[in-house]
């Protein structure tokens, strides 16, 4: 379990390091392609994720319930969009490899990130709301 906490800590801190270089870039050098409601809107649930998980896994007092719930379910949706990015760059006319490179740590991060919380959840009692 250390081994798997190492290594999502690094996915997290690497996902973020590249979410702010590529917004950082996109401002500064304003690429005409560039959709920048789309990117910044993703960039935000990026972060959110980021520090979210980075956050639970540096204490065991935010990681209850429902914020294992949570995590699972945006490191699901994260993954997800990691292989969208890798899907869409290795079919595109325009290979872009920044997106190559961050479709792939999505998708590691994500599965890193539920099977991670995941464990967590299980042998929690389930709420029942009557």
């Amino acid at each position: 379990m250390a081994v798997m906490r190492a290594t999502l800590t690094a996915s997290c801190v690497l996902t973020l390091l590249a979410v702010a270089y590529l917004s950082t870039s996109l401002i500064i050098l304003r690429p005409p392609r560039a959709n920048l409601g789309v990117w910044f809107t993703l960039a935000a649930f990026l972060v959110a994720q980021g520090a979210l998980t980075l956050a639970a896994l540096g204490t065991r007092i935010g990681a209850g319930g429902a914020v294992c719930a949570t995590l699972v379910a945006s490191g699901g949706i994260a993954g997800v969009i990691g292989a969208w990015m890798v899907r869409d760059t290795l079919t595109s006319a325009h290979f872009e490899g920044y997106a190559l490179v961050l479709g792939a740590m999505l998708v590691a991060q994500g599965v890193l990130t539920v099977i991670a919380f995941a464990r967590r959840l299980r042998g929690r009692p389930t709420v029942r709301i009557a």
